[in-house]
């Protein structure tokens, strides 16, 4: 695999998604964001690119910037002056200095470039559906992006709860990698006392299990599907067709 340059690859999504946005009817719907128009699209990217910026911009390690007003005047040159500033306080921060971030086990600032690269790729996609284009997305991009998804957000249970191994397996397979997922529910109470009682999970398995389900597709077409966004093509699962709605259900809820 490849090093990715974030900071780079983050210019290259924000630069499509202001192309689209430039020229788009911001009352159009998003048919990916159910009750959204183009304007609550850029919006929303606008202020989360804002947050994460004011987060690294005040050197932020013990919680998060406040959320940021939206805008008051011209929806696109809000989002674009958003843009501007969120790439050059990225640019000359360092990227290994400590930042506060909601992952468990990564606390620096490359973290937030990483996510920024990542959310201006799914939301540049559900602009470019939006207006009726098919996303142009780099697949060394789409791949990191399975990697962070499982990481981040869907492989294992919370720290507070414990994981019971299941009994299927679903591959996911690219060109660029391959991903081997085991089934799991997990059971535990949270820090704010709600109790959990065997709710589905995944959990990595061995590279050597037999898979019951495969999942072969490109990275773009992974990384989309796993987001919520589209569906994957007939072709493209074998074995048993609903470990691949689990996983899709078990995928949505976690990014949502």
């Amino acid at each position: 695999m490849e090093t990715l340059d974030f900071l780079e690859a983050l210019r290259r999504e924000a630069a499509a998604m202001q192309s689209i946005v430039a020229g788009a009817d911001l009352d159009a719907s998003v048919p990916t964001c159910p009750g959204w128009s183009m304007r609550d699209l850029v919006v929303h990217t606008g202020q989360v690119h804002r947050h994460k910026t004011a987060s690294v911009r005040e050197d932020r390690t013990s919680g998060p910037a406040p959320w940021p007003d939206g805008p008051e005047g011209n929806v696109v040159e809000w989002f674009d002056e958003g843009i501007d500033e969120m790439l050059g306080v990225f640019a000359t921060a360092d990227l290994g200095a400590p930042s506060w971030t909601w992952c468990s086990h990564d606390h620096d600032v490359e973290w937030w470039v990483r996510r920024m690269a990542h959310e201006t790729l799914i939301h540049g996609a559900d602009a470019a559906l939006a207006v009726g284009e098919l996303p142009v997305i780099d697949e060394a991009l789409a791949t990191d992006g399975v990697d962070e998804l499982l990481d981040e957000m869907i492989v294992g249970a919370p720290s507070w709860a414990e994981p019971v191994e299941g009994d299927q397996v679903v591959a996911l397979v690219t060109p660029q990698k391959s991903w081997m997922l085991r089934t799991a529910t997990w059971t535990g109470e949270s820090p704010k006392g709600q109790r959990f009682e065997d709710e589905q999970g995944l959990i990595y398995a061995e590279a050597t299990d037999e898979a019951d389900t495969v999942i072969s597709c490109a990275a773009s077409e992974l990384d989309l599907w796993l987001w919520g966004r589209g569906s994957l093509r007939a072709e493209a699962v074998t074995g048993d067709d609903s470990l691949k709605d689990l996983v899709r259900s078990i995928a949505i809820e976690a990014t949502q």
